[in-house]
């Protein structure tokens, strides 16, 4: 018995099933590709091209219905408008907002795709593709916040002045911070110094934990109600909600 299902399973789901996989190839790109574009200039206007990518991709992804594409819209509006600002003006006035906004954003579609992942019937590709996303957009908001806490408190984090010498907190060190948190290695070249900073530190590491141990207890749940169920004529694996329904009605 597959775990994801037959091609049919996915008649119904497979639109889906693409947005979040544009989703999760816009993260990717956008962490990969950071490193070679840090140079000031045209490699910064270049490395806006994944990241409006990733924002596209997003709202895409949680365009199920009419207000929650709207609702992303307003939120990814400013966030763009702010961000290329600040790309050419980068100042603090502008810096504050664009973080906000990004931040706003992020949140919205975490929810988003973590209402789709929590409520799916069956392990597919959608809800694989969805909880990676949700994981990646943890840090990535995260990572967000630890900028705009450098930005409103400088010397909130402290990176290790012997490892990077003259070098000053940026967006990647921000984001390499992050995922170094959630995923609980921390290396230890980037610490919090600040009460603040240790607070968003302690709630990132709790909150990767505690998504991993409840992620992976889903979809064993989902597993194991789907093996309880024999195959369906129609190719269909797992439980059927209309299934659900009649068998309630017949108890």
């Amino acid at each position: 018995m597959s775990m994801l299902g037959t091609n049919q399973d996915f008649g119904r789901a497979g639109w889906r099933t693409g947005k979040f996989f544009y989703l999760f190839l816009a993260q990717i790109l956008l962490l990969a590709l950071f490193p070679y574009l840090e140079q000031p200039g045209l490699p910064v206007i270049v490395f806006r091209l994944p990241g409006a990518f990733a924002f596209t991709s997003a709202v895409y992804a949680v365009s199920d219905k009419p207000v929650q594409w709207i609702t992303a819209l307003c939120l990814v509006i400013p966030a763009a408008l702010l961000n290329t600002l600040f790309v050419f003006r980068p100042e603090r006035k502008f810096a504050v907002p664009a973080l906000i906004s990004t931040i706003l954003f992020l949140a919205f579609t975490i929810i988003s795709l973590l209402r789709v992942v929590v409520r799916s019937q069956r392990i597919t590709h959608d809800t694989i593709y969805g909880s990676l996303n949700v994981y990646l957009l943890m840090a990535l908001a995260w990572g967000t916040a630890y900028l705009l806490l450098e930005t409103l408190q400088p010397g909130a984090l402290s990176i290790d002045a012997v490892r990077h010498p003259n070098h000053h907190l940026d967006w990647f060190d921000c984001m390499f911070y992050s995922f170094v948190t959630l995923t609980t290695i921390g290396y230890g070249d980037i610490v919090p110094i600040t009460g603040q900073a240790r607070s968003l530190s302690i709630l990132e590491a709790v909150s990767g934990v505690m998504y991993v141990a409840v992620l992976i207890a889903r979809l064993v749940g989902l597993q194991a109600a789907a093996r309880s169920v024999p195959d369906q004529p129609n190719g269909h694996l797992g439980l059927n909600p209309e299934d659900i329904s009649s068998t309630k009605a017949e108890i």
